[in-house]
């Protein structure tokens, strides 16, 4: 059956993807579903989705590997599409907040090295695939030249490690009931904390562990 989430996504759920596979993957594991939209896109554009026609946009996972100029396209165009009183939220990567430490990682000869280093903690982590033109602080200044304004964004240790490679963005229109001045936490303790609600989140579901 289709997680909760999706069956109480309200009354419309728009899907849209670059990958066509993907897509197709949703088709079929919510076919159930009938309220959900599915759309192929060009990686930039949301044009198949009508102007102010959206309470909530979310992205998780996916454009962590978009780089910048992706990013500010997407905004962009949310601008447009979002409702007067609507959020959004958008997890992207911030590794380009580290260029020197990705210029001495990309400096070790062995990929496999590299990625050793990356893992335990010692180097940046590369082996995410993290968009490294992509940073947490340019996402405010794209939300203000959208006519947005970002409300809050917490920088996380995606895989663990000191360095904060992601973020999540909170963004609403201007005059939306949720705009607020931005507010930053740097969670370096996220990847500790997803794994303890991992571990702890087995004794609350049903069915077998």
């Amino acid at each position: 059956a289709p997680p909760p989430v999706f069956r109480a996504a309200g009354h419309r759920l728009v899907l849209v993807d670059l990958a066509e596979g993907c897509i197709e993957a949703c088709r079929r594991r919510f076919s159930a579903c009938g309220h959900i939209e599915y759309h192929v896109n060009d990686g930039y554009s949301l044009d198949v989705v009508p102007d102010g026609s959206i309470d909530f946009a979310f992205s998780f996972d996916s454009l962590v590997h978009a780089e910048a100029d992706v990013i500010r396209a997407y905004v962009m165009q949310l601008a447009k599409k979002l409702q007067p009183d609507s959020v959004g939220f958008l997890h992207h990567s911030n590794l380009g907040a580290y260029p020197r430490a990705v210029s001495l990682v990309r400096a070790v000869p062995s990929a496999r090295l590299q990625a050793l280093l990356g893992r335990a903690g010692i180097l940046v982590n590369l082996t995410h695939w993290r968009s490294a033109s992509m940073t947490a602080s340019l996402f405010p200044e794209f939300c203000r030249a959208a006519g947005l304004r970002c409300v809050s964004q917490e920088w996380i240790n995606w895989g663990g490690g000191p360095y904060l490679i992601d973020c999540f963005s909170v963004f609403a229109p201007r005059s939306s009931i949720w705009a607020k001045p931005n507010r930053v936490y740097k969670n370096r303790w996220f990847a500790r904390e997803a794994a303890r609600i991992a571990a702890w989140q087995r004794l609350y579901r049903r069915g077998e562990a």
